[in-house]
């Protein structure tokens, strides 16, 4: 039972690893040889997993020896765009200046149903007001809608707006972020500031508070019933 544990423990660390060694794309985004690793390597680790005649290198081995492989690839793909084609294949448009490329379609084995559904899950009615759909090489649908159908940005309003900026999180359940606070730009004396103005007595009563040009959002803990601090 406890060798099981061990076993269980050290094979998930590895796969992790390599998981985190192979980069951070989710799997609707992965091109078609990190999923196959990724398939690969779990299958790899199942087996020393369940089988505790099959010793773990056996299973750690070829898992990093695919993860070798997988950044050798990946190196030569960045390097050799007829080697990116090969292993991963190109982006492929089915619909251009709203005309069914039929050929396309029949080739990649997509209906105008498909078709359709993406349409609709890009938030338009149908094809009718969609310009071009592109098949990217994760197998997701890039959609560039009609110019009557594109929808209405700031700038096309001639309005002037600032850019939007990602707030730093500077306090999460009760802990100070150091990093985030220097990010931001502001201080421990600002925090304090803060605290006093909103009549909080301490880091610890605060579950957020974000930074963004200086301006604050914060969400004091709730209390519990004896009337401390969460």
């Amino acid at each position: 039972m406890g060798l099981s544990f061990v076993r269980t423990i050290i094979l998930y660390i590895a796969v992790i690893t390599a998981m985190r060694t192979m980069g951070k794309r989710t799997i609707g985004e992965m091109n078609p040889t990190e999923l196959v690793v990724s398939i690969m390597i779990s299958d790899l680790a199942s087996v020393p997993m369940q089988s505790k005649s099959t010793p773990l290198f056996d299973g750690i081995v070829p898992i990093f020896t695919l993860v070798v492989l997988e950044l050798v690839f990946a190196f030569l793909i960045m390097k050799s765009r007829t080697i990116k084609r090969i292993l991963v294949g190109r982006s492929c448009s089915v619909v251009k200046n709203g005309n069914l490329l039929e050929n396309e379609m029949a080739r990649l084995r997509i209906t105008v149903d498909d078709l359709e559904e993406q349409a609709r899950l890009a938030g338009y009615d149908s094809l009718a007001s969609v310009s071009e759909i592109i098949i990217e090489t994760n197998g997701k649908a890039s959609i560039v809608p009609k110019e009557q159908n594109r929808p209405v940005e700031i700038g096309d309003l001639k309005i002037e707006s600032e850019q939007t900026k990602i707030p730093f999180l500077v306090i999460v359940d009760g802990k100070l972020r150091e990093k985030d606070l220097k990010n931001a730009g502001v201080d421990m004396n600002f925090v304090s500031e803060t605290l006093r103005k909103n009549s909080i007595g301490s880091i610890k009563d605060v579950m957020y508070m974000s930074v963004s040009d200086g301006k604050t959002v914060m969400i004091k803990r709730k209390k519990k019933d004896g009337g401390k601090g969460a």
